[in-house]
């Protein structure tokens, strides 16, 4: 092959794989174990860490009073897909490659998708329809420095039998650190709301105390 065309065949890759989104999205998040950040919520202050990542699911443990209160498996940290809350383990059946549409992230970008969340211990389900759609970027400050973040739209319907609810939760995600920093809910007519302010990385973080009991409670995120 002359090295003219060798040159051409060469860029014309090199153009596809930038116009292809998909192809210039991380081959997993950006996040680092150990990555702590200070929540307040109602007046209390929590603590989020990240404690796993495996594959596109990042872990984040949340603490309250040195106690493991919530964990949530979050797709590329945004979207949350299992975890334990109230004592109670859980699961999002539905197809993940759906979610991978949206990465990288860019304002305008939207999917929807069906399924149904399982909770193991009882052994039941219930059906959900969810619209993500990422609706602007923002600047948020934090003590340990401002954060550049994605404002993201997660609308949920949930349908049980006859009965249906309504979830509006607005994120702000950082993609960098593969992580929320604060959500915005509203559901039934009331608003509830907590916001990260401050985020220490591996190494500077305050690790929790050797006596943490490492059990499910009862604070929601």
């Amino acid at each position: 092959m002359p090295m003219v065309t060798r040159l051409c065949v060469a860029f014309t890759l090199v153009f596809l794989a930038a116009c292809d989104p998909v192809a210039r999205a991380p081959a997993t998040p950006s996040a680092i174990v150990g990555t702590r950040a200070v929540i307040q919520r109602h007046g209390q202050e929590l603590f989020a860490e990240v404690t796993k990542i495996a594959d596109k699911l990042v872990t984040t443990e949340y603490f309250w009073n040195d106690e493991r209160v919530v964990v949530h498996n979050y797709y590329r940290g945004l979207y949350n897909v299992s975890g334990i809350e109230f004592g109670y383990q859980y699961e999002a059946d539905f197809d993940y490659t759906t979610l991978e549409q949206l990465f990288p992230l860019k304002v305008g970008k939207e999917v929807s998708f069906s399924g149904n969340t399982k909770n193991i211990n009882r052994g039941t389900a219930i059906d959900f329809w969810t619209n993500i759609h990422v609706i602007g970027e923002k600047t948020i400050p934090l003590s340990s420095g401002d954060r550049k973040v994605f404002v993201v739209d997660i609308i949920t319907e949930y349908r049980k039998g006859n009965e249906a609810k309504r979830k509006t939760n607005t994120v702000y995600y950082d993609p960098e650190l593969s992580m929320v920093l604060k959500s915005v809910i509203h559901e039934d007519g009331y608003q509830s709301y907590w916001r990260a302010v401050s985020v220490e990385l591996p190494g500077n973080a305050r690790k929790p105390s050797s006596t943490q009991q490492r059990r499910a409670g009862t604070v929601m995120i």
